[in-house]
């Protein structure tokens, strides 16, 4: 909706300095009509005057308009005495939620504010008023909304509000029964509305944050550009200066006449010249170029630190490690000697006689459970397996864990009861050619 305008008269002191001056109409803030000239808010006086010798404001105080249509609330002229408000026939409610307790009522905006004024009056202070976009907690709209900073019960702010207000031709509004889920939705709601606050204030700070990185980027390009036309002057101008040297040199050298040799050394002398001026002009980036080699070298220092500090680290682990091989080795030398997998057998087994490369096999297995419970019982004189196909009194037990990637379930024991002994032989089959050839072997026993 737009503001109403108002043509206004301009005095100072009693004398009209202008007229015409059409201005929209603000709102101050004691709750009157305004309009800004000269970079201040003047209050609106009755007959669209303001008075430059009166009182004033800031334009950020007066950021409200009155909207088109709406009742002009003229200020009071200058020493007439305020009617001090003493009741409102407004329709309100209380509305009560997590955040606090909000008065929300209809009233023109002249009422509204006068009527905020008499709760900061009554020492209930408010912390925020405006016009209201959500319907309250009793399911009514309202035009305004004023939220106190006031802490206390429901009833005690309903018994404050309603001593300011003060309907004459309605009691107070008894408190309401409020619906669960429509007070969940007014605190949502609430809540909403501070979120999208913060969103705001969050969104113009991300926006100037990326403006003055833009800004940065743009200066920096400026900067490298010119640190760039800089680099290709000097060169240019030592270029000329070194083919005026030999120049110079060859003319000294009998090459050339005089005329020619004082043309060369004006050219030396102004080639010079240009070399000083480049060197001049671009002083600043040759700062930035001697401040970046020096914090170059810095880096290189604290590198180098860092190099060093690592080496030292290299060699105190080094040392560790020697430690723990010479502790190992002072701890094997201190355990009793074990006899190994040759010695183990037969005292595990004393019935078993092992054949072939069945000991070497044991030694190598990484899972020896499965064949050493096979042994036992074998040992023990239990029959296990079944017959060995082509070969008279060999059995053959298989699927044996090994524990051996590529052959978890290939391991094989032949054995052969032979009076008080069993032959035994261990074996990790590979392929089917490799497994016919060692039970050929057998037959040799």
């Amino acid at each position: 909706m737009a503001s109403a305008k108002a043509l206004v008269r301009v005095l100072d002191h009693g004398t009209e300095v202008e007229s015409g001056v059409r201005r929209p109409i603000r709102l101050t803030p004691d709750g009157y009509a305004g309009v800004a000239y000269a970079g201040s808010v003047y209050p609106l006086r009755q007959g669209d005057l303001i008075n430059l010798d009166g009182t004033s404001w800031e334009l950020a105080d007066c950021h409200r308009f009155l909207f088109t249509g709406a009742e002009v609330p003229y200020a009071p002229i200058a020493g007439e005495p305020l009617e001090k408000a003493s009741g409102f026939d407004v329709e309100w409610h209380l509305e009560t939620n997590q955040y606090g307790h909000n008065v929300v009522f209809n009233a023109s905006e002249r009422v509204a504010s006068s009527l905020v004024s008499a709760l900061e009056d009554a020492d209930l202070n408010v912390q925020r008023w405006d016009v209201s976009h959500r319907p309250a907690d009793d399911g009514n709209f309202y035009d305004w909304f004023a939220r106190l900073r006031f802490k206390g019960s429901q009833a005690e702010a309903l018994a404050l509000v309603g001593a300011v207000i003060a309907p004459p031709s309605s009691l107070a509004p008894a408190v309401p029964v409020t619906d669960p889920t429509t007070a969940r939705l007014a605190d949502a709601e609430a809540r909403i509305e501070e979120l999208l606050n913060q969103l705001y204030v969050a969104t113009r700070k991300g926006e100037a944050t990326e403006r003055e990185l833009a800004q940065l980027r743009h200066d920096l390009a400026n900067a490298e550009a010119g640190e760039h036309r800089y680099r290709e002057s000097v060169a240019l101008a030592e270029r000329h200066h070194s083919d005026l040297q030999e120049q110079l040199a060859v003319l000294r050298q009998g090459l050339g006449g005089m005329a020619d040799t004082a043309e060369l050394v004006k050219s030396l002398a102004d080639a010079e010249e240009l070399r000083e001026l480049a060197l001049a002009e671009n002083s600043l980036l040759l700062e930035r170029v001697r401040a970046a080699d020096l914090e170059a070298a810095k880096s290189g220092a604290r590198a180098d630190n860092l190099a060093v500090q690592v080496d030292a680290l290299l060699g105190r682990v080094s040392e560790l490690e020697a430690l723990e091989t010479e502790r190992l080795r002072a701890a094997t030398a201190q355990r009793p000697r074990r006899g190994g997998v040759i010695e183990f057998l037969p005292r595990a087994f004393s019935r078993l006689e092992f054949v072939l490369d069945a000991v070497d096999v044991i030694a190598n297995l990484d899972s020896p459970a499965s064949t050493m419970k096979a042994l036992a019982e074998i040992d023990s004189g239990r029959p296990v397996g079944k017959d060995l196909s082509g070969m008279r009194g060999w059995f053959e037990v298989t699927e044996l864990a090994t524990g051996i990637a590529g052959s978890e379930r290939l391991g094989r024991i032949y054995y052969k009861p032979d009076g008080q002994r069993v032959l035994v032989s261990v074996h990790i089959e590979q392929d089917e050619k490799q497994q016919r050839h060692h039970i050929e072997r057998l037959r040799a026993f």
